[in-house]
């Protein structure tokens, strides 16, 4: 009986049918996830410069013309964002005038919250994360 045993144990580990299949996903887990953070990696780093450039373009507007509305403001930071193909509706503006030395300043401060491709597969709020960028250009009158 045991040396049946050891006979279909001997057999069974002597079968190579499946191996690739194994061996492939061993190696395709680790080969997608790298593959899908460079994805990522790269699409966080072209929303963050599109985030700097659509606060900086917005900061050099409303240097000059200071009697811009909200709504005009947040409108122009939306289709320099629209050019970039990063949604604008995760973007928050706010605008101050600070004077430093006796010259004014406008400071636009933008706040991004940045959602990764795959949120639905992370647990909780694990891939949304916020970024932050701030830009001050001396009043033009």
């Amino acid at each position: 009986m045991l040396h049946r045993l050891f006979q279909f144990l001997n057999s069974y580990s002597r079968n190579r049918d499946g191996a690739t299949a194994i061996e492939f996903a061993l190696v395709a887990i680790p080969f997608l996830l790298i593959i899908f953070g460079v994805m990522e990696g790269g699409r966080l780093v072209w929303s963050m410069n599109a985030v700097q450039y659509a606060v900086e373009e917005t900061s050099r507007y409303a240097a000059l013309n200071p009697d811009l509305s909200t709504s005009a403001f947040q409108e122009y930071a939306l289709d320099r964002l629209a050019d970039m193909y990063v949604p604008g509706e995760a973007l928050t503006l706010s605008s101050s005038t600070v004077t430093s030395n006796g010259i004014d300043f406008v400071q636009v401060d933008g706040q991004y919250t940045y959602a990764t491709m795959l949120g639905s597969f992370l647990p909780g709020d694990f891939g949304d994360f916020d970024f932050q960028s701030s830009v001050r250009k001396p009043l033009v009158e």
